[in-house]
């Protein structure tokens, strides 16, 4: 027996979202109908302002409701600027209180694989939003899988002719978490981004 048409057309919406395989979309859509009339009408709300009231910031690309938090800030710090993959980041990165300078959010990351290219992702506009800021230094904070290290690259590139400093974001094994099971790839990046104690490490 084959799905109602309209449950066929939510299940394909939940697909779009990352994750999420059609047997969790599935999963997602049946669960949705399950809900009172007072909770869909309730989630179909929500869903309805976020779409009529959220932007996104053609500057910064961070969600904003109202005013872009971001680049309205008068506090913060112009001389440097995070490079994040979602605006998501920005919220978990801006609550530790440890960084108070700019962002600047792409959507996603760069994939050959997926034909997603600089420009898919928004990196067309980076260097004009840099030299609008004064900034003198750029953080990568992107994720550390292929993809993120490949869309590092790409930007370390691009300003490579630039009096810019360009870092990222220190990598390494979690507090709490034995050897064993760790990744290779995250063991090698804790050896290469040590943090010496006594002595001076080696250019």
């Amino acid at each position: 027996m084959k799905n109602i048409k309209t449950i066929d057309d939510l299940i394909r919406c939940y697909k779009t979202l990352p994750g999420i395989g059609s047997k969790t979309a599935e999963r997602l859509a049946y669960a949705t109908l399950q809900l009172s009339k007072e909770e869909r009408d309730d989630f179909i709300s929500s869903f309805i302002k976020c779409n009529d009231e959220v932007k996104i910031c053609d500057k910064c690309g961070f969600f904003y409701e109202g005013e872009c938090p971001i680049c309205n800030d008068p506090k913060r710090e112009h001389s440097s600027v995070m490079i994040v993959s979602s605006s998501k980041d920005v919220l978990t990165i801006d609550n530790t209180e440890e960084y108070n300078g700019l962002y600047f959010i792409l959507k996603g990351t760069i994939s050959p694989l997926k034909n997603i290219t600089a420009q898919d992702i928004g990196l067309d506009k980076l260097e004009k939003y840099i030299t609008q800021n004064n900034c003198r230094e750029i953080i990568l904070a992107l994720p550390t899988n292929i993809e993120g290290e490949t869309t590092s690259l790409y930007i370390t590139n691009m300003f490579k002719d630039s009096s810019l400093n360009i870092s990222r974001l220190a990598s390494g094994i979690p507090l709490g978490t034995n050897l064993e099971y760790i990744d290779n790839m995250t063991i090698s990046r804790s050896i290469k981004d040590r943090i010496f104690i006594k002595g001076v490490k080696d250019e």
